[in-house]
C-alpha cells in the first residue's frame, strides 16, 4: 500500500509540475500582450538565462538583458496577441528541470520601419523549445528559444510570404 501511495503522490507532483510550466509559458505570453513589461517578463527567468528567437526576435542574456530587450520590443509593437499552443513537456526524473515544446500563432500591430507614424498588422507563426528549472519549488525559464517560421503583413498573408520550415 505504501508503494501505491508513493506512486500516486509522484504522479500528482508531475501533473502539478506540468500545469505550473504551462502556466509559466502562458504568463510569459500574457506579459507580452499586456504591454511588453520588461520587469514582469524578466522575473519569469532565472538570473543566468537566455531568450533567443530566430527569424524575427533577437537574443538577450540574463534578466537584465531580457528586461531591456522586452522594453525595446515595446517601442515597435503597439499591440500583440501571442497564442501558445500544443504543449509537449518532458520533466526530468528528478523533477527539477524540464524541456517544453510549444507552437505559436501571433497577431501583432507593428510600427512601420519606413514611417514611425504608421502601423501595420502582422501574423507570425513559429515554435518554441524551452528549458525550465525548478528553484525553491517554483518553475522558471532557463532558456526560451524559438523560431519564427513565418512573418507576413496581414494584408498580404502567408501565401506571398511562405513558411520556412525548420526542424529541431
Amino acid at each position: 500500500m505504501n508503494n501505491q501511495k508513493l506512486e500516486v503522490e509522484q504522479r500528482l507532483n508531475q501533473l502539478e509540475d506540468l500545469e505550473a510550466i504551462k502556466k509559466l509559458k502562458y504568463t510569459y505570453a500574457l506579459c507580452l500582450d499586456e504591454g511588453y513589461d520588461g520587469d514582469k517578463v524578466a522575473e519569469l527567468f532565472i538570473t543566468d538565462s537566455l531568450w533567443s528567437i530566430t527569424g524575427v526576435g533577437g537574443t538577450a542574456k540574463g534578466r537584465d538583458g531580457i528586461r531591456q530587450h522586452t522594453n525595446n520590443l515595446a517601442r515597435d509593437i503597439i499591440w500583440g496577441q501571442h497564442n501558445i499552443l500544443a504543449p509537449v513537456i518532458d520533466i526530468a526524473p528528478d523533477g527539477l528541470s524540464a524541456v517544453g515544446k510549444f507552437k505559436l500563432i501571433c497577431l501583432l500591430t507593428m510600427v512601420t520601419p519606413e514611417d514611425k507614424n504608421k502601423s501595420e498588422a502582422y501574423i507570425l507563426s513559429g515554435k518554441y523549445k524551452d528549458k525550465f528549472v525548478k528553484v525553491d519549488g517554483k518553475w522558471y525559464f532557463e532558456e526560451l528559444t524559438g523560431s519564427i517560421d513565418q512573418s507576413a503583413p496581414w494584408s498580404e498573408g502567408w501565401v506571398k510570404h511562405p513558411f520556412k520550415k525548420e526542424t529541431w
